[in-house]
Formats: structure tokens, C-alpha cells, sequence
């Protein structure tokens, strides 16, 4: 059995795909985590500040009952000179600025922090506390302190680098052992799916494909083997029908000159009926013609509704045509949404653009495919024996680009040629 040279792009794809979700993962571990870092640190540095200015306000208030702002002014630089202190004022009762330390920014009063709790507020790298000095549960002034946290940024920082290069080799290091991991589990597939093009590129239903593993790939390999195995019972079975079928040249014949969906003539036939008609219409001196016939929005149609549809439009529009032609006229379905009908007996002008109308207004009218109107419509181009030509190929091109003005000119409508 010939080897099968497998192609990884399909692992790329996958590996790409799986690094993509891995790195996301990380990087969103890592935000959260830094973020979970950085609240709880600051909480921690936030209820250490708390406590000291609690401590500091139960330090300062015999110094407030006392009027002993020297004394109150100690204790604040000492705990100035303990933490990182931006800010930091005790005032008493009403107001009036108690104590503060030189070289410290004073921090404001506001009237609304005279409570008998503690609070403590965040506004960007700064905390800010306010403590009530209480004596005997009376409160006679208030102590305001405002702390840095820049030293904690700045360690935090340093952490989230290291915390970032650890995390960025343990990817490589990941990312490494994905891809050999991934490639090794889907080599086998790989190597099927290169099989499956080799076969529909020779049809040839004969090999079969290693089974590795007993794992699902295993048995998608075991399963697409069975399927070569019927193909190629089928494709003998096929094989003897068709030449079973030779032998019924009638049949055969039919098959050869009529579309299968419709039951018209196809391309094939009509090329012939074209000439005879042409022949005709030149030995005997009578004008005939040709309509070149699309079916408009067919496309819409198959996208939007199924293939099903699609064909159940154009069976019906075959059916709505013949209603209104002679018996002697040849309505054939030349592939796709492409219809040719000839008109061999004397026509005019006149009787061609009246049997265009009707043509037109018959697919006009609602065609319902399983309760649902299809948006179809009629383009037909017009080319006239001899008039226009007594040539196959160039009544036909004619008949081609009167059918194209009839689309450029909004669809569902026709054009009888006119020469430039």
C-alpha cells in the first residue's frame, strides 16, 4: 500500500486555535490575579493606616481635653516620621485646627466626618482616613490622615514583572509541549483526510487506511474503510449496471437528450433541434425564433431556501412555460437556471413580444414551494431566424445578448436583439 504523505496545516490550525485560548487564559488569569493582588494589598496597607490613626486618636484626646496642642503635635510627627504620611491635622470640636506636623500638608476639615465611626476612603494612590477623638463616647475632635501608596505600586509592580516572566515561560514551555502533543494525536487524521483526497482524485476505491489507535479516530478510520469497502462494491456493482444498461440504447437515448429534473430536452438535444429549425427556416423562407430564458434571483433561492426548493422552482416554472406554448414549440433546459425556447412555425414580432408577456406574467404570478413564495422572475432575450441571423452560433449569441439586456435592464422582462 502506497504511503500517504500527511499535511499538517490542519494541526497548525488546530494548535494556532488552542494557543490563542491558552494565552487568553493566562492573560486572563493574570489580570485577575494582579487585581486580587493589588485590592488585597491595599486593604492590608488601608487597615494598618486605620489602626494607627485609631491608636493616634486615643493617644491626642487627653491632650484636646487639656488644651495641649504641643504635646498633640509630637504625636503626629511621630507617626509622620512611622508611615507615609501625604497629610495629616487633628482639629477639635468646632472646627479649629488642633495640631499638624511641619513639613506635612495640613489635610482639610470637613463637617460632615464628625461621627462616632472610623471611615476610611481610596482616591487614586492615596488613603484617606478620618477617626473621631472620643472621651467618655462624647466626640471633642477629629484626626484626618492621608497616606501614600506608592511604595506598595512600586512593589507591586516589581512582583507583576517577575509574576509576568514566569508566566511567559511556563506559555513557551506549554506551547512547546502542545504542539508536539497535538501533532503526534493528529497525524492519523491528518493522514486520512490526505487519503480521502487521494481517492476522489482517482476513484480508486481499493485502499484503506491504517488503524493506530482504538481511541475515536481509530474508529472514524475503521468506519471511512468500510465506506471504501462498499464504494468499491458499489462501484462494481455500477459498473455491471451500466453495461447491463448499454444494451437498452432507447432508454439510454432518452437519458442522453432529456434533463432528468425537468423531463425536457437538454443542451445536447437542443443543439440539435436548433439547427433543424434554423435548416427549416432557411429552405422554406419562414421566420422563426429563439428565446433565451433565465430564471431570475434563482440563486437567492438555493441559498435561502435549500437545493430542494431550487429544484422544485424550476420544475414548476417548466410547467407554467408549456402551459402557454404551441405543441409544436420546444421548450428545453439548456443546465443550471438556463432555459432555450424554439419557436420554429411562422412567428412575427409581434406574436413573439405577446408570447413573452405571457411567458412573463405566468412566473410572475405567486409560485408557492411548500407554502413559501419564491422571488422568481423571467429575463428573456429574443433572436429571430433570418432576421437577425440564419447562423447557429450566432443566433444563439444574439439570442444571448438581447437575454443580458434584458437583466441589465431590472430582470424580469424581455429584449428582442437590435443590432448596434
Amino acid at each position: 500500500m502506497t504511503t500517504v504523505r500527511p499535511r499538517y496545516s490542519l494541526v497548525k490550525k488546530i494548535t494556532r486555535q488552542n494557543l490563542t485560548v491558552l494565552l487568553v487564559s493566562m492573560v486572563l488569569s493574570f489580570v485577575l490575579i494582579a487585581a486580587v493582588l493589588w485590592l488585597t494589598a491595599r486593604d492590608r496597607q488601608g487597615s494598618a493606616a486605620e489602626l494607627a490613626a485609631v491608636q493616634l486618636a486615643r493617644n491626642v484626646s487627653a491632650m484636646l481635653v487639656f488644651n495641649d496642642p504641643v504635646e498633640a503635635r509630637r504625636e503626629l510627627t511621630l507617626l509622620a516620621n512611622q508611615r507615609a504620611l501625604t497629610a495629616i491635622a487633628l482639629y477639635d470640636s468646632q472646627g479649629k485646627l488642633f495640631a499638624s506636623v511641619p513639613g506635612v500638608a495640613v489635610a482639610e476639615f470637613t463637617s460632615d466626618t464628625l461621627a462616632l465611626t472610623t471611615e476610611r476612603g481610596y482616591q487614586g494612590l492615596q488613603i484617606k482616613i478620618s477617626t473621631p477623638v472620643l472621651v467618655k463616647d462624647k466626640v471633642e475632635g477629629v484626626l484626618y490622615i492621608s497616606e501614600s501608596l506608592h511604595q506598595l505600586m512600586n512593589w507591586f509592580i516589581q512582583g507583576l514583572l517577575v509574576m509576568s516572566v514566569l508566566m511567559l515561560l511556563i506559555y513557551l514551555l506549554a506551547a512547546r509541549l502542545l504542539v508536539k502533543l497535538q501533532k503526534q494525536a493528529l497525524s492519523p487524521l491528518v493522514e486520512l483526510a490526505a487519503l480521502a483526497e487521494r481517492v476522489a482524485a482517482e476513484r480508486n476505491f481499493s485502499l484503506r487506511a491504517p488503524v493506530v489507535n482504538n481511541d475515536e479516530i481509530g474508529s472514524l478510520t475503521q468506519g471511512f474503510n468500510e465506506l471504501l469497502k462498499r464504494a468499491e462494491i458499489w462501484q462494481s456493482e455500477l459498473s455491471v449496471q451500466l453495461q447491463q444498461e448499454s444494451e437498452r440504447g432507447a432508454e439510454l437515448e432518452h437519458l442522453a437528450l432529456y434533463d432528468s429534473l425537468t423531463a425536457l430536452p437538454n443542451r445536447h438535444y437542443f443543439g440539435q433541434l436548433l439547427h433543424q429549425m434554423v435548416t427549416d427556416s432557411v429552405q422554406f423562407g419562414h421566420k422563426s425564433a429563439l428565446l433565451f430564458i433565465d430564471l431570475d434571483n434563482f440563486k437567492y433561492v438555493n441559498d435561502n431556501f435549500g437545493h430542494d426548493a431550487g429544484d422544485a422552482v424550476l420544475v414548476e416554472v417548466s410547467k407554467r412555460i408549456l402551459a402557454v406554448i404551441r405543441s409544436d414549440d420546444h421548450l428545453c433546459r439548456l443546465g443550471g437556471d438556463e432555459f432555450a425556447l424554439l419557436l420554429p412555425k411562422q412567428v412575427t414580432v409581434s406574436q413573439t413580444s405577446q408570447l413573452c408577456e405571457r411567458l412573463l406574467a405566468q412566473v410572475r404570478a405567486p409560485l408557492l414551494i411548500k407554502n413559501t413564495p419564491m422571488p422568481v422572475g423571467l429575463s428573456i432575450g429574443v433572436a429571430l431566424c433570418p432576421e437577425h441571423s440564419n447562423d447557429v452560433a450566432t443566433l444563439l449569441q444574439l439570442a444571448d445578448e438581447a437575454m443580458y439586456r434584458a437583466k441589465r435592464a431590472g430582470k424580469n422582462g424581455y429584449q428582442i436583439y437590435q443590432a448596434p
